[in-house]
């Protein structure tokens, strides 16, 4: 998605926020690119270790271990994959509703990994009040962005009696 030919073509275009915006977004995303490469590497070192060194591999908390670390690669490709598609689309590098969806993530995440034998009524109660806010959160958002500058010009006007 890094594409410098039409980055060029465009850079006289942007004013200097939008290219400052441009810089710094690139550079999250590479720092995030160096993060996902070394959290994946120490996933493949664990798997294979886990794998090879330890007869019980198929227990529980391992497996849950293993799996917790995948889906932290998976939240970091998601993030990366939503900045690298706000600069494409140039909207902005900050999308409410992709936030919101990688704290779902997050939390699902949290809730995959959560140990109920050791889980106390407030820790499954206080993930449970985050969950539930963060989807009627994602249900509002989706609610109300439908409505753009640029479609709210293309709805028919209301008759006036």
């Amino acid at each position: 998605m890094l594409n410098i030919a039409a980055l060029k073509k465009e850079w006289k275009d942007l004013t200097s926020h939008e290219r400052f915006e441009q810089i710094v977004s690139r550079v999250i995303m590479l720092f995030i690119e160096v993060v996902i490469v070394y959290s994946l590497v120490l996933v493949a070192i664990e798997l294979v270790k886990d794998v090879i060194l330890s007869p019980d591999f198929v227990g529980v908390e391992l497996l849950q271990d293993v799996f917790g670390s995948l889906l932290t690669v998976l939240i970091l490709l998601e993030f990366n994959h939503s900045i690298a598609t706000s600069l494409v689309n140039r909207s902005g590098i900050l999308q409410t509703r992709v936030v919101v969806l990688i704290a779902i993530l997050v939390v699902a995440r949290k809730i995959i990994l959560l140990d109920f034998k050791t889980a106390t009524v407030e820790n499954l109660a206080g993930v449970a009040g985050v969950a539930l806010a963060l989807g009627v959160l994602y249900w509002l958002l989706s609610l109300g962005g439908g409505a753009s500058p640029s479609t709210a010009e293309t709805l028919p006007k209301p008759d006036k009696q």
